[in-house]
């Protein structure tokens, strides 16, 4: 019995780590951005300002302040979001 479960705890571990090395890294996991210092540090200053809003107007301001950024730095690029 015990060899069966050891068997099976192995097939699974085999089948989870050729599962994970196959799959392609999604748009959500893209950080290429982050080595554009400038938009990074435009994002940075937008926050600090939407933090100096009453808290109710912080959210609106945060993503309008990002919005910016992105039309700024990455301007007619398919799939960034304004």
């Amino acid at each position: 019995m015990n060899r069966l479960i050891a068997l099976l705890a192995a097939a699974a571990a085999l089948s989870v780590s050729l599962l994970a090395s196959s799959a392609t890294p999604s748009a959500a996991l893209d950080l290429s951005w982050v080595s554009n210092r400038p938009y990074v540090n435009c994002l940075t200053n937008a926050h600090k300002v939407a933090m100096t809003y009453p808290p109710a107007q912080r959210g609106y301001w945060d993503d309008k302040l990002r919005r910016a950024c992105n039309r700024g730095y990455y301007p007619n690029r398919p799939g960034v979001q304004y």
